[in-house]
């Protein structure tokens, strides 16, 4: 009894030193602000951001995210390349084909950026055609077709399909492409105006966990038969020689309402980015703090569920993940 007693304040002695030594530490160093910019509200993007910021503030002693919404990845290129004031506190939501154009000065863009360095990825953005008519298979049944795409300036709703269709199938020119905005697009296709749209959702593909656009879930839940158009493999393949840093991704069968055989489609990562100038202590602490609460994320919105662990360098170069990260991604074993 009396051993018992023993061990049980030595215990609590042990957690009390270990929480004055928090404590105290957590005062020594002083309160540092990083501003993250994400997407419009709603978006994935939207969500996590305002996830991390209320994480911060219950998971770390001293660091501090401060979020707000923004036009979208474009807006976040653009302002962290032409205020370099910025650069050094500000995290922005961007991909990897964003960065690329930026990086080559095409556009968008109207000028070549230095661009940005990985901070960790979230999800992965997976799109492809879906119609409802059954005699078309694959794009070259196409040709000569309507399709309904994202805005232009929307990277994987317009961008990356207009860049297959004319560099992986070589047929852009031979499809009439309206583009509309996600919304509008399967609209006009439930409506009969195009004869395909640009459909789609996120994945994790380490837990294999798929979660459809809420346009593509407007569709499936209108009760009509979708079939979904494959980019196929060689397409794909094409496409990514020509410079483009998409994915090539199979979404399983059975993943959606319709899907009876695995899909061949393209995916483009969804990452926190920040300036090679954003301080490597910063950028090591953001990403230990993504880690060791990933599991934390689900309970912001069910899209948290996408993030893991496994996914937070998948599909980057070293040479262009941040050293923070880096030092991060290998403390954890997650970077070899």
């Amino acid at each position: 009894m009396n051993r018992f007693k023993i061990g049980f304040f030595s215990v609590l002695i042990i957690i009390g030193f270990v929480f004055l030594s928090f404590q105290v530490w957590a005062a020594e160093h002083a309160k540092v602000n990083v501003r993250i910019i994400s997407a419009p509200f709603g978006t994935m993007t939207y969500v996590l951001g305002s996830a991390l910021e209320d994480i911060s503030k219950k998971h770390h002693p001293w660091l501090r995210f401060n979020h707000s919404e923004s036009p979208g990845y474009v807006y976040n290129m653009k302002k962290i390349g032409k205020e370099p004031e910025v650069r050094k506190d500000l995290i922005i939501g961007t991909g990897p084909v964003l960065n690329y154009l930026a990086k080559k000065g095409l556009p968008p863009f109207d000028q070549k950026y230095e661009g940005v360095k990985l901070l960790a990825v979230f999800a992965l953005n997976a799109r492809w055609l879906g119609t409802l008519n059954p005699d078309i298979k694959t794009i070259k049944d196409l040709e000569g077709k309507k399709i309904a795409l994202g805005r232009k300036p929307q990277i994987n709703f317009a961008f990356n399909p207009d860049a297959i269709l004319r560099d992986g199938w070589g047929i852009k020119d031979k499809i009439k492409i309206q583009y509309l905005g996600t919304k509008p697009a399967i609209a006009a296709l439930m409506d009969g105006l195009v004869d395909a749209a640009i459909v789609g959702g996120y994945i994790n593909p380490a837990g294999k966990y798929f979660q459809p656009g809420p346009p593509t879930l407007e569709l499936i839940a209108s009760g009509k038969k979708v079939f979904h158009i494959p980019w196929g493999d060689e397409q794909v393949k094409k496409t990514i020689a020509m410079g483009l840093p998409i994915i090539p991704f199979k979404v399983p069968a059975g993943t959606l309402k319709g899907l009876d055989s695995d899909l061949s489609v393209f995916a483009n990562t969804l990452t926190w980015c920040a300036s090679s100038e954003f301080p490597e202590e910063l950028a090591y602490e953001f990403v230990k703090l993504n880690i060791e609460n990933v599991s934390k994320f689900k309970e912001y919105h069910s899209l948290g569920k996408l993030v893991s662990k496994e996914l937070f360098s998948y599909g980057w170069d070293e040479k262009d993940i941040h050293p923070g990260a880096i030092k991060a991604f290998k403390e954890f074993r997650l970077l070899n």
